[in-house]
């Protein structure tokens, strides 16, 4: 057989076995196939939170400090509000109750309302290790007022002269939402302070039939159909049982 011949028939064999060796691959494809494999199986399980973790341990209850500055040096409006919550592991069941009493005078004019309100809600706390319960949060709140309100007028008139006249919104009540942002820390063996800032959404006032609502306890002027506010509360925590905290991750 010639030189060219072979030279021929031996390129043809390593084309046919080049071929075969791209439609099949055997040898260096499952060697990696094999190592993402392996780094597969190595990567750690995500490590579930036991039920335990999610029974209360403890209450946190106390008042809100800046209405208390307010009373104190204001002469127009009295505020009391009170806030608790308690935690079921990184989620807190949080509430808050005020009563309110107001007297605003003006030109031609004098308004009083006293009432009540409330808010409850949860929170996502976003502090995942700390046994000391310091929290940092998102959260919503449900919030109602009842309360009633009167308005006094002077009005003149060119016949009878200067008269007052009264109108009374009674039973009045309002619903609204708010997105609530807040931080919480231990200063001294189990008391807290700190705050929280609250967008109110969405206000609806009920039963105002005589005039126009002034002013909603917790929420402020009626006028306004959403708003912000901002408080501040120190609280005191009662205890019942030991937190649990799962360990940081390697």
């Amino acid at each position: 057989m010639s030189p060219i011949l072979k030279y021929l028939l031996s390129s043809l064999f390593l084309v046919s076995v080049c071929q075969a060796q791209v439609r099949n691959p055997t040898t260096a494809p499952a060697s990696i196939t094999s190592s993402q494999d392996t780094v597969r199986l190595a990567k750690p399980a995500k490590k579930k939170v036991p039920k335990s973790f999610y029974i209360p341990t403890g209450i946190r209850i106390g008042p809100e400090l800046v209405n208390i500055g307010i009373n104190v040096f204001g002469n127009t409006r009295q505020r009391y509000e009170f806030q608790a919550d308690v935690d079921f592991h990184r989620i807190y069941l949080a509430g808050s109750y005020g009563i309110t009493s107001v007297n605003i005078s003006g030109v031609g004019f004098d308004y009083t309302h006293n009432g009540s309100y409330y808010r409850i809600g949860l929170d996502a706390n976003f502090l995942k290790y700390d046994p000391d319960f310091n929290t940092f949060t998102v959260g919503f709140r449900i919030a109602r007022a009842n309360y009633a309100e009167q308005l006094i007028t002077d009005q003149t008139d060119p016949i009878f002269g200067s008269y007052s006249d009264s109108f009374s919104n009674n039973s009045v009540q309002a619903n609204w939402f708010e997105i609530t942002t807040g931080l919480r820390v231990m200063v001294w063996n189990n008391f807290y302070t700190g705050y929280t800032f609250r967008i109110q959404l969405n206000r609806k006032v009920i039963n105002a039939t005589n005039f126009s609502s002034y002013d909603i306890p917790g929420f402020g002027r009626a006028q306004f159909g959403s708003r912000w506010d901002f408080n501040y509360y120190l609280m005191y925590r009662i205890s019942w049982k030991q937190k649990q905290v799962l360990p940081r991750a390697n």
